[in-house]
């Protein structure tokens, strides 16, 4: 954990967070993010996921250094962690991103690596040069597609986020708006998955914490 820095869960940051920004969201728009999330829940996606016991589907994506992450290749020193975030946009996702990079010296202290990935293309935020992380561009959600992940946004998310001047088709490069679930998985040597955290509620995110000790327990 960052010296100086108080301990707290991610969740209480992100509460944190939504107290201190409530009302840059007015109630209508609160009302319809409220109901695109039981859209997702009703729409049986969350069933459909990658799950506990479940084989991980392997992928390769070429990093910003132009290197071919393979998540094959990562397993054979050790557990990966995989982070599906919306993009660098997304409060709740910057939120886990920096708790993730705080947490990384236990993760590597059991062999593990970090991969984080979302179909953001542009705009990026400047990736951080660690070893045992790796922060990713999947291109069309790609990869998030074969974990059961990609979701259609709809067009009146599509038009409040254009109103706060965010335009995704030019963030991630396509026409889609489609995002992934916010989600995580702790992948073992052998590709089996041992834990996931798949939510419908875009403000819900896997403890570090509990990471450190599914690691610890593998």
């Amino acid at each position: 954990m960052e010296k100086g820095r108080e301990s707290r869960s991610l969740k209480e940051r992100i509460q944190q967070w939504n107290a201190e920004h409530a009302a840059d969201f007015p109630a209508e728009v609160q009302a319809i993010f409220a109901t695109k999330t039981e859209e997702i829940i009703q729409s049986g996606i969350l069933s459909q996921c990658m799950r506990e016991g479940d084989k991980a589907p392997d992928f390769a994506i070429t990093n910003h250094r132009g290197e071919t992450v393979a998540l094959r290749q990562k397993l054979e020193n050790g557990p990966a962690i995989l982070s599906f975030y919306r993009g660098t946009w997304c409060p709740y996702c910057n939120l886990e991103f920096r708790e993730l990079l705080d947490h990384l010296p236990q993760f590597r202290s059991r062999d593990t690596v970090v991969l984080a990935l979302s179909p953001q293309v542009i705009d990026r935020n400047e990736s951080p040069e660690q070893q045992g992380f790796e922060d990713l561009s999947d291109r069309g959600n790609a990869v998030a597609r074969t974990y059961g992940l990609v979701y259609p946004l709809g067009q009146e998310i599509r038009r409040i986020y254009e109103s706060f001047g965010l335009r995704l088709e030019e963030l991630n490069g396509d026409e889609s708006f489609e995002l992934p679930l916010p989600a995580t998985f702790v992948i073992d040597r052998d590709s089996s998955v041992r834990y996931a955290f798949i939510s419908g509620e875009i403000s819900e995110r896997a403890e570090p914490e509990e990471l450190v000790q599914i690691l610890a327990d593998l």
